[in-house]
């Protein structure tokens, strides 16, 4: 139950911490790669072509201001000479001819006072042109001025009056440049955005296949070794990065089973050894109180024999008969019971726990304890609220209480008192509190380890407290030994009064 609550506060922890990432981080690998080569792709074709586009129009420029300086100055030649000659009919003429070649070149001619002496057919002088114009009559180079939509050429013309010559300014259109752009912009755009989706489908093709799926088969295997499943099913690993992280995990998972394996034997051989812990301490308990019920007995055996003997003289009076006989079936049964406990306390049988009054148990314990208790001039005080009803092996509860007994009137002293209280409720609990001398830090640290003991010369063996400790773990409870002024406490509590859930009392074993 507490892996349980474990695993789902990590997997709300997991859900909260996914709140709060960018949807890139949460993208699947096969898609993330493919938006980040898809978007790499178009930021370097993208660059690329805008790079490209630009070379193209600075050719396309340079071929129209070629050409349009050549056919400014072949005019420049022949406005000249028709200048010089007074003939404005050859202007006329030559801008017609020039029409009928060039329809969208636009041809002004200006004269010493800048004054339009000749134009184009539906061509109009702007402003640009009359400031072009005024330029070109003082620049002793030709001028070329290029706007996004038309490319002008200014020159001067040369006559009988160069200090104050005419001028001419030829306007092309860049309609052929711009659509040509066009062109090679669209080509560009089409062909960036079939390869970069061409780029993109490839990638996240090849990242699902590659990548992906790998990836998605180690998640699911993970998740079944996480539900303590270790048989994984045997596939085809590739060779690359990828496969190589994949046969890792399978020499993990492998490892692990192996681990698991091993664990489970030493935990099989751990419980067998603790078994024969118990059943050892048990045997030497009951052999060391079968010699105090073996005195306990031949008390008895005596008052039996010397009544028999009785019986025998004076078999002839009846009141004497009656009052030996009673005395002998008193003794008989105090016999009986005496090897009545004893019997139950040997009695060996596989752990099986059950709901039970643990007072119940515990009261046994004591009874048995009575004579050795004794014989040490110890008494015994007993308190129990109610049944303190428990989950637990009958047997090992009262072997508990028979350890912490047996130690607790070994270290009392003559006339003291052991107390033993007993509660229930939500939890079981037994405290045996004795007057003895208690426990010093050196022997706090040892209290549970096996064979250990401050009772040698008094026949201790060293496993009571290791064993309790064992018996009280199997039941998921604990073991304390809470710090006194004077004498020692041991404290057990278990905590499930009700039946365990199905399978936890094996795995507590």
């Amino acid at each position: 139950m507490l892996q349980l609550r474990e695993r789902d506060a990590e997997g709300l922890e997991a859900r909260g911490a996914h709140d709060h990432l960018s949807p890139f981080t949460t993208m699947k690998l096969a898609t993330r790669l493919t938006l980040a080569i898809g978007l790499f792709a178009v930021a370097l074709f993208a660059t690329g072509g805008a790079l490209l586009l630009q070379r193209e129009r600075r050719e396309l420029e340079t071929v129209e201001r070629r050409e349009a300086l050549l056919l400014a100055r072949s005019l420049q030649v022949a406005f000249e000479n028709a200048l010089r000659d007074r003939q404005i009919e050859d202007v006329s003429e030559t801008l017609a001819a020039l029409e009928r070649v060039e329809p969208d070149v636009g041809i002004f001619v200006f004269d010493e006072e800048g004054k339009l002496v000749g134009a184009s057919a539906g061509a109009v002088a702007t402003e640009q042109t009359h400031d072009l114009e005024r330029r070109a009559r003082t620049s002793p180079q030709h001028l070329v001025e290029l706007s996004p939509s038309t490319l002008r050429v200014g020159m001067k013309l040369r006559d009988e009056t160069p200090e104050s010559p005419s001028a001419i300014v030829l306007e092309k259109p860049l309609l052929t440049l711009q659509a040509d752009l066009a062109r090679t912009q669209r080509f560009i755009m089409l062909t960036v955005f079939a390869f970069v989706t061409a780029v993109a489908l490839l990638a996240w093709v090849l990242t699902r296949r590659y990548v992906g799926a790998p990836l998605r088969q180690m998640v699911n295997d993970m998740r079944r070794v996480r539900e303590g499943d270790l048989s994984l099913e045997k596939t085809t690993r590739s060779f690359d990065e990828v496969g190589e992280t994949a046969h890792e995990f399978d020499e993990l998972v492998k490892a692990l089973a192996t681990a698991r394996t091993h664990a489970k034997e030493e935990a099989d051989a751990r419980q067998r050894m603790e078994r024969g812990l118990q059943d050892a301490d048990k045997l030497i308990t009951l052999g060391q109180l079968s010699a105090v019920m073996a005195h306990e007995i031949g008390s008895p055996l005596q008052v039996l024999e010397g009544r028999a003997r009785a019986l025998s003289k004076h078999a002839g009076d009846a009141d004497a008969t009656t009052r030996t006989a009673q005395m002998l079936v008193e003794q008989t049964e105090r016999i009986t019971r005496i090897v009545g406990q004893l019997l139950s306390m040997t009695r060996r049988r596989a752990p099986a726990p059950t709901t039970l009054n643990g007072a119940q148990c515990v009261q046994t314990v004591v009874a048995l304890l009575e004579v050795e208790a004794r014989r040490k001039d110890v008494s015994l005080q007993v308190a129990a609220s109610g049944e303190a009803t428990v989950f637990a092996d009958a047997d090992q509860l009262q072997q508990v209480a028979l350890n912490l007994l047996r130690n607790a009137i070994a270290a009392s002293p003559r006339g003291a008192t052991v107390k033993v209280r007993v509660t229930g409720g939500e939890r079981f609990v037994l405290e045996v509190e004795d007057e003895g001398p208690g426990l010093s830090p050196e022997v706090r640290k040892r209290l549970f380890e096996p064979f250990f003991t401050t009772r040698s010369h008094d026949g201790g063996t060293g496993l009571g407290l290791s064993v309790v400790h064992t018996i009280v773990r199997e039941h998921q409870g604990t073991v304390e030994f809470p710090e006194l002024p004077r004498g020692c406490l041991a404290r057990v509590t278990i905590g499930h009064p009700d039946p365990l859930p199905a399978g936890a009392w094996e795995s507590a074993s």
